[in-house]
């Protein structure tokens, strides 16, 4: 809840404000006062209101067409409605529920009755939102591809959303212990006591699973974070696990089409340049000075392709491991 809860008070009579007001303001609640229907909007409209008191009986716009109004807007009809009225009529408080109001404040008012009201309220109303975000967080995680998990202090599993339980291969992660499923059913790229290791509050791996009959072969990225409270005691652990395989596999590509290339080209011209040499050294004869001209200009030839082959096979495989 805020550190001072907002509540609107709407009421013709300006002494009915000024008492709700006297209760409410050192209880420290903030007080927004409108004098009509009218005003109650313009007013909702500049603030972030948590509790509105309305009062049933006002010229013009009444407090049962102010509440039909509320309730009828997306935006408006959460907010809690406590009906102020002198009526004890069953008739005119069915109006007011049938409306969609939250409870009932008679006047005179009583002190204690009040203030309970509206304490109840609030925090009724605060529960209500912290479940509907969570609600709302808990749907957003669900459908994103990253797998999620908050796991406790023993790495067993509290909560997860779909996809992590997806590319675990988790059927039921009750009592799941992360720790022993990674170890034993992936290759992980960080040691038992890298990842157990608590001084170190963040940590980022691989976990990979090798292609198989049963199963295609799988790369993650994981990235692990404590969540420890400010006396430094381990509350949970968060894993979040990306899909990489994709990336993975055109890297290993890469990597075997370089290696190959790097074969085929190095070896003939190894083997151009040792004959060359060979030449060159009388090893097939002497030369005369046209023929040595032509087998060194070969050489000069030769020799640069092998370094322009090298360098560039050298920037491509930088490119490559970069990527």
């Amino acid at each position: 809840m805020k550190d001072k809860p907002v509540i609107l008070v709407v009421d013709d009579q300006f002494q009915n404000i000024e008492l709700l007001e006297a209760y409410l303001v050192p209880q420290g609640y903030e007080i927004v006062k409108a004098s009509s229907g009218q005003e109650a909007f313009e007013k909702i409209s500049k603030n972030q209101i948590d509790l509105i008191l309305l009062d049933v009986m006002m010229p013009g716009i009444s407090g049962i067409e102010v509440l039909e109004k509320l309730r009828a807007d997306e935006k408006l009809k959460a907010i809690p409605v406590v009906m102020v009225t002198v009526l004890k009529e069953t008739e005119d408080k069915l109006k007011a529920l049938e409306a969609g109001c939250d409870d009932f404040i008679s006047k005179p008012f009583d002190k204690i009755e009040l203030l309970a009201r509206v304490k109840s309220i609030l925090k009724i109303n605060y529960y209500i939102k912290q479940l509907g975000e969570k609600d709302k967080f808990k749907e957003v995680v669900d459908k994103i591809s990253d797998g999620i998990a908050i796991c406790r202090h023993d790495y067993t599993i509290k909560d997860s959303n779909p996809a992590f339980l997806k590319y675990l291969n988790i059927s039921d992660p009750a009592n799941v212990n992360l720790f022993e499923t990674l170890f034993t059913n992936f290759s992980v790229s960080i040691s038992k006591e890298a990842l157990t290791d608590l001084a170190i509050a963040h940590k980022t791996f691989d976990v990979m699973r090798q292609k198989s009959e049963t199963a295609e072969a799988l790369y993650l990225e994981a990235n692990m974070d404590l969540i420890k409270n400010s006396a430094g005691e381990l509350l949970s652990i968060i894993f979040i696990l990306r899909d990489v395989t994709a990336t993975r596999e055109e890297e290993f590509l890469k990597q075997d089409t370089l290696t190959l290339l790097s074969h085929k080209l190095r070896t003939p011209l190894g083997v151009i340049n040792g004959n060359v040499s060979l030449l060159q050294d009388g090893s097939y004869g002497p030369l005369n000075e046209e023929q040595r001209k032509v087998i060194d200009s070969v050489s000069k030839q030769s020799s640069l392709l092998i370094s322009i082959v090298e360098e560039l096979l050298g920037f491509t495989i930088a490119g490559g491991h970069s990527s």
